[in-house]
């Protein structure tokens, strides 16, 4: 903060500097006809004839003065103008930009999802009176220490810069449309998830390929999970008619706020499997190993084309493909993957099946040569243990090997 000491229009006193983003100047003033409390953003015109510059004088005060009746936002009560500067005169808010407050880290999701609800509300209340902010970002978003949020800046950006900033600009404002409803929503989603996550999820090493994020990629969830994650790929739909309205969202972020919803998903290998767990996949894989020994040592595998006997080659075939799936199965049972049951079950069906050709069907009723007494000891073991394993399988708490999709739009 810096203490300075100059009057702008013969009437308001500025004290002291709050704060600047690079577009613009806060400070801390004092209207000189009342005394009161004033916060004045300072606002650098560009340079134009004086006709031009009336017109911009007055299209700012058009849009930064629109009426907004809602005790999230802060009005602009005056625009003053000085030299080549306009100065937003404003109730003074004691607060912090949720830009200051996450420049040390990201926030707890239920934090987010509280400063989420109030800022939406003010939106939607801007919306329904015919408003459009135009520049939603972190810097025009004031918490307050009592937790309360004050939504400032509305209709700066679409009167002096209606690029607005790159990183949090909605894709069809990109591809030139004006700025909608739909595109504040959008840039409400962009600063939770910023606030959320610890980083502006679009932001890249230059302007065009920042935009080239906005338009064609997903954004990443790290820290952000459950009804909040929710809300926010909501706004975060690429197409502006697919992203969801306020009312579908702000049910979801007082959810997230409340703490009422299922814990952080772990992420995989995090969370070591359960006892049970480890000895349901491994005796998937001794079930697949002993199958491999069945088809090898008692029905001699390797003598696999055995044309004279269809029957015996399919069924060999059958006992090595059983065998390949119990191992697989085991595997997939030990990263507590769904298809990993599965797996199990085909492999013991397979066996059953595999066995019985071997054992049952011809007229010599031996295998290869072996006579059926011993081999069919062996198989029944075999055949039983792999019936064991599979149904045990189901028992084991499982998730399914599916990918998050990513935000329709």
């Amino acid at each position: 903060m810096t203490a300075v000491s100059r009057t702008i229009a013969e009437r308001y006193t500025l004290l002291e500097k709050l704060g600047g983003d690079g577009t613009a100047v806060l400070w801390r003033g004092e209207d000189g006809s009342g005394g009161r409390a004033v916060a004045l953003k300072e606002l650098t015109l560009p340079t134009l004839d004086e006709h031009a510059r009336a017109a911009l004088v007055e299209r700012l005060r058009r849009e930064a003065m629109a009426g907004v009746d809602h005790p999230a936002v802060v009005p602009v009560h005056e625009v003053v103008v000085e030299d080549k500067t306009a100065f937003l005169v404003m109730p003074f808010v004691e607060a912090r930009t949720l830009e200051d407050l996450t420049s040390s880290g990201p926030l707890e999701p239920r934090f987010v999802a509280e400063i989420g609800g109030k800022a939406l509300a003010a939106l939607a209340a801007a919306h329904t009176a015919g408003v459009v902010h135009g520049d939603v970002r972190p810097a025009n978003i004031l918490v307050c220490p009592d937790g309360a949020v004050k939504l400032t800046g509305f209709g700066i950006a679409k009167a002096l810069d209606p690029a607005g900033t790159p990183a949090f600009l909605a894709p069809e404002k990109i591809a030139g449309h004006d700025g909608t409803p739909h595109s504040d929503l959008w840039s409400l989603g962009v600063t939770l998830l910023s606030a959320s996550e610890g980083g502006n999820p679009f932001q890249r090493v230059n302007v065009a390929a920042t935009l080239y994020a906005v338009v064609n990629e997903q954004p990443s969830f790290h820290r952000t999970y459950g009804a909040l994650a929710d809300a926010i790929r909501g706004l975060l739909a690429k197409s502006p008619q697919a992203r969801m309205l306020p009312d579908q969202v702000l049910p979801l972020l007082a959810q997230a706020a409340s703490g009422v919803e299922p814990p952080a998903p772990q992420r995989p290998g995090l969370t070591p499997p359960s006892v049970f767990t480890v000895l349901a996949g491994v005796a998937g894989m001794v079930l697949g190993f002993a199958l491999f020994a069945n088809a090898m040592l008692v029905h001699q595998a390797y003598y696999f084309f055995e044309f004279a006997h269809l029957w015996i080659t399919v069924g060999d075939a059958g006992l090595v493909l059983a065998g390949v799936a119990a191992v697989a199965g085991g595997a997939s049972l030990l990263a507590r993957v769904r298809a990993g049951q599965t797996m199990l079950s085909v492999s013991a069906l397979l066996a059953l099946l595999s066995l019985c050709l071997l054992t049952f069907v011809g007229e010599d009723r031996t295998h290869l040569g072996l006579p059926v007494q011993p081999g069919l000891t062996i198989d029944v073991l075999v055949l039983v243990f792999a019936l064991t394993v599979a149904g045990v399988a189901w028992f084991v708490p499982a998730r399914r090997s599916t990918v998050e999709r990513p935000a329709v739009g």
